[in-house]
């Protein structure tokens, strides 16, 4: 008995000694949240319906130009409007004002013309320039009568660089339709202009 007294503390102990030498399991670390959070980076997208070659060319609707050629030939005021439809049409009005007293290059005092354009165009020219065929009417004060209507047609190439400024070629051929003489017209010049 006396024996198994004396073995119990040391059982004891040796339990104990047990209990310290097992390992405690680690406690898994929880992250450490930042205050400092980095902002998201948000990515617009825009969809763009034109190509980059009709991009890098103005996208104006409105464009002036005088006819150069009138001005510097016969000294006459000839003033286009264009208004822009699409890339293959426009509409307009150009004004006539003869500033000289010489009449053997037109009989034309006063004249307003209403036009209508259509574009023709392929992969490097398109945007209203290029070549175009446009229709149109006009109603003149002539020398001989107070006031003739003409129809007509014209042929001619507009340029137009990045900046917006135009140059064209063009040449008509319009016939009057009132009055007892039914003659014809022909519209010619060289135009420079700003498309905005």
């Amino acid at each position: 008995m006396k024996k198994i007294l004396f073995f119990i503390p040391i059982f004891f102990m040796i339990a104990l000694v047990n209990a310290q030498e097992q390992e405690v399991p680690a406690v898994p670390e929880i992250p450490a949240i930042s205050e400092d959070k980095e902002e998201e980076e948000v990515i617009k997208v825009e969809i763009v319906n034109n190509s980059s070659l009709d991009a890098a060319f103005p996208m104006g609707e409105n464009e002036l130009r005088i006819n150069a050629l009138s001005f510097l030939a016969a000294t006459d005021i000839n003033i286009f409007y264009e208004r822009i439809l699409n890339r293959s049409s426009s509409y307009g009005l150009s004004i006539f004002i003869n500033g000289g007293d010489d009449d053997i290059i037109t009989e034309r005092k006063f004249a307003i013309n209403p036009y209508y354009r259509f574009y023709f165009y392929n992969s490097k020219e398109y945007g209203a320039r290029g070549t175009f065929i446009e229709a149109f009417s006009s109603f003149a004060s002539l020398e001989s009568e107070s006031l003739q209507v003409s129809l007509g047609m014209t042929i001619g190439r507009k340029l137009i660089n990045t900046r917006g400024f135009s140059f064209e070629l063009f040449l008509g051929l319009s016939r009057y339709i009132t009055g007892s003489d039914s003659g014809v017209y022909i519209p010619i010049g060289i135009a420079l202009g700003k498309r905005f």
